[in-house]
């Protein structure tokens, strides 16, 4: 039984083997892309509703004490 590679150099240089290394070679920049957009994309929906929420807080004007008196949504 003979080896199917002998030269890993040669092997891994070679266009037509690339693809057979791992799959989508040379797309890496758009996977980071997309990566970077829906991380950006999180980031600004979180604040968002977290801003809201925020405000629907303070509209209801609780003060610093009005966890003693259990105020319900608190």
């Amino acid at each position: 039984m003979e080896p199917t590679v002998t030269n890993w150099v040669e092997h891994l240089t070679a266009d037509e083997v690339a693809g057979q290394i791992y799959p989508f070679v040379g797309t890496e920049w758009l996977w980071l892309t997309i990566a970077i957009v829906l991380w950006l994309a999180w980031h600004v929906s979180t604040a968002i509703g977290e801003s809201e929420e925020h405000k629907k807080l303070a509209r209801k004007k609780h003060g610093s004490n009005d966890y003693k008196n259990n105020i319900p949504e608190w």
